[in-house]
């Protein structure tokens, strides 16, 4: 929802402080999400292979996190119930939040490296990757306090930990990656391609003598910032009519934000 507040409060314009706004905050604080879901996997992996490993194992620490609570006193009458409701009002407010505000929406674009067209509210919550497996984590567990017993140990709890963590790495390590990326001010193949499809077609308008200096560089996972400098001869070409070129190619190429430099030699 970051990037939709940054919009309407127009805070993602340029200005003198911050050259490209505040676009980048989005990136920030979508690859810290990822990286805290990574962590989590890592934990729900640690969690479900030591209780594999470990015969009559119970943790007596209040701060373990992939705990059921299955395995009490009570049984289910009353823990269960609870885990049950408070489970399913997670999974209500996942689906609601992605179906009314997006949510989630640049992760599944930056998951996936392209633009993902809502058509339905229903394709957000179902078709991307983040609110699937969260609603399918919430699914599984709710199952698993069904039907896990009360009062010894099963395997359902341990595999469900490790099903999860396959699940939260499956889905953050791309965007882990892609992000980094990104706050690396590197880009991905294909705006890196089309930067050089523009170059090699800009070199080859009549007067152009070079223009092999060009950077490119993300700020977002959609947005993409070129600087080029154009070398060219006044006596071999009209500056006007070079200017439309380079603009009809530069507007062809894909590319959001383009710095064009043209000196005369």
């Amino acid at each position: 929802m970051m990037p939709t507040a940054l919009e309407y409060s127009h805070n993602d314009s340029p200005s003198i402080e911050y050259a490209f706004g505040l676009q980048i905050l989005p990136t920030v604080l979508e690859f810290v999400n990822s990286i805290t879901l990574l962590y989590r996997g890592i934990q729900a992996l640690k969690e479900g292979v030591e209780h594999i490993a470990t015969s009559g194992h119970h943790s007596h620490s209040s701060t373990v996190e992939f705990e059921t609570y299955a395995h009490t006193p009570q049984g289910h009458n009353r823990d269960a119930v609870l885990g049950l409701l408070c489970v399913a009002l997670a999974m209500f407010v996942t689906a609601y939040s992605a179906a009314r505000f997006a949510n989630h929406h640049s992760l599944w674009e930056a998951c996936s490296q392209r633009r993902q067209d809502i058509g339905t509210r229903l394709q957000n919550v179902l078709l991307n990757p983040y609110n699937a497996a969260s609603l399918f984590a919430g699914a599984w567990m709710m199952v698993m306090l069904i039907l896990a017993p009360s009062k010894e140990e099963s395997a359902i709890e341990p595999i469900s930990c490790i099903l999860v963590a396959a699940v939260m790495a499956y889905v953050s390590c791309p965007t882990c990656m892609h992000l980094g990326r990104i706050l690396l001010h590197g880009t991905i193949r294909a705006s890196g391609n089309g930067a050089r499809a523009a170059v090699w077609q800009i070199a080859r308008l009549p007067g152009v003598v070079d223009c092999s200096r060009h950077h490119v560089w993300s700020t977002t996972h959609d947005k993409h910032s070129v600087a080029l400098r154009v070398m060219a001869s006044p006596a071999t070409c009209d500056g006007k009519a070079l200017q439309r070129h380079i603009a009809g190619i530069l507007g062809s190429s894909g590319l959001s934000d383009w710095t064009i430099e043209i000196r005369a030699i």
